[in-house]
């Protein structure tokens, strides 16, 4: 290989748009900054007030995850969620994501009976709801 094709820049042969975009994302330090300005021009509340009197939209959620460990089909989960929402923003409701902790009871109710074995579920009443709030709390 000749030095004059050693030195050869081949970037300068390619026809790429010009853009302000850092070539490294670095998300650890700018992801910060994005959510302080964001909170700085109090973003989330404009885009609310902004819809007010437009059809609303809530879409309330239940706990991230009642009845097992955390895994990808959770995050999956939350991450379309919050795609709907963002959907009917931009359709032009009034739309809101409520976090929420009601659940029904049962999938965690079925993991104490499973966990703690069938003479669980033949226990009292106050005795499951005791077992079945400290697996919630765990």
């Amino acid at each position: 290989m000749s030095t004059k094709e050693q030195k050869m820049n081949y970037k300068n042969t390619l026809n790429l748009p010009a853009t302000d975009f850092p070539m490294k994302a670095n998300l650890g330090k700018r992801e910060p900054q994005v959510l302080q300005r964001w909170q700085e021009l109090n973003l989330y509340q404009r885009i609310l007030e902004r819809k007010a009197g437009k059809p609303n939209y809530t879409l309330h959620d239940g706990p991230p995850y009642a009845n097992g460990d955390i895994h990808l089909g959770t995050a999956l989960n939350k991450i379309l969620k919050d795609f709907v929402v963002r959907l009917k923003t931009m359709e032009g409701h009034y739309a809101n994501y409520v976090p929420g902790w009601d659940c029904h009871g049962l999938p965690i109710e079925l993991k104490v009976v499973a966990e703690f074995s069938l003479a669980a579920a033949r226990a009292p009443p106050r005795e499951i709801r005791r077992r079945c709030h400290d697996f919630g709390m765990k």
